[in-house]
């Protein structure tokens, strides 16, 4: 539950596994374009978009080439105090199924690998032998880290929703169902010199974690991840600010 500490950069961690679920083959889960998505970097900030102060963190999306592959990374650093926390994820470019993820704790670092339905974990703690699993699931998950990657690159449109099966990257063995929803389509601006932008608002749930995402249709940028009370009330809030991302007013 370290990452919930860390303002829900990874709050999908603490997540109530149900592991094989009825589920109707007729019901396919829609696949991700991750052609959808455009490279970006920018701050992460828990203070408000318009508030002062220095950010709280960085986040990265690039796409990557690795031995005749291509890749699309995020890769995010976070302050909670004193410390620093991070999370990597590496995806196949066009069907955003996971490579790899890594996530960096006080505890220790977690290092998962996919192979289709076989997903090996290891912890490797700051003291102390690693652990390791290898564990041959019931279904080819995607990640529950990086989520609202793999939420952006849907085919969104007001209402649609679906379920969509992850692994989580914190325990020995697990996964779950990714429930989302598009709640509705708004124009919003992020900052006074800023244009409005239209953005969709996306509920998702994995168990008893609830996180509404505000996804930018132009480059399907995630530019905020709230987390949701059982009242729909925000308990804490990310938001990211992408440099150079935002267009601006012209002048009078």
């Amino acid at each position: 539950m370290l990452w919930s500490a860390a303002l829900l950069v990874s709050v999908l961690s603490g997540c109530t596994l149900l592991g094989t679920l009825p589920y109707d083959p007729m019901e396919t889960p829609p696949d991700p374009e991750g052609s959808r998505l455009k490279p970006s970097v920018g701050w992460l900030g828990t203070h408000g978009s318009e508030a002062p102060g220095p950010p709280d963190g960085s986040v990265a999306v690039e796409v990557v080439h690795i031995e005749g592959r291509t890749y699309l990374q995020q890769v995010r650093h976070i302050r909670n105090g004193d410390a620093w926390y991070g999370d990597s994820i590496l995806l196949y470019r066009s069907t955003l199924r996971p490579f790899a993820t890594w996530r960096w704790t006080a505890r220790g670092t977690y290092v998962t690998r996919y192979n289709n339905r076989v997903v090996e974990r290891v912890f490797e703690p700051l003291r102390g032998p690693a652990r390791r699993s290898i564990e041959t699931m019931d279904i080819t998950p995607y990640s529950a880290l990086g989520m609202e990657l793999l939420v952006a690159a849907l085919p969104l449109g007001e209402g649609y929703h679906g379920m969509i099966p992850v692994a989580v990257d914190t325990v020995a063995r697990g996964w779950s169902w990714l429930h989302f929803e598009v709640e509705t389509e708004r124009s919003i601006r992020e900052r006074p010199d800023q244009l409005d932008r239209e953005t969709w608002i996306v509920d998702c749930d994995i168990g008893p974690e609830k996180t509404r995402l505000f996804i930018v249709t132009e480059g399907r940028s995630v530019r905020r991840m709230q987390r949701l009370g059982p009242g729909n009330e925000v308990l804490s809030e990310v938001h990211r600010t992408l440099l150079g991302g935002g267009a601006r007013k012209p002048a009078n």
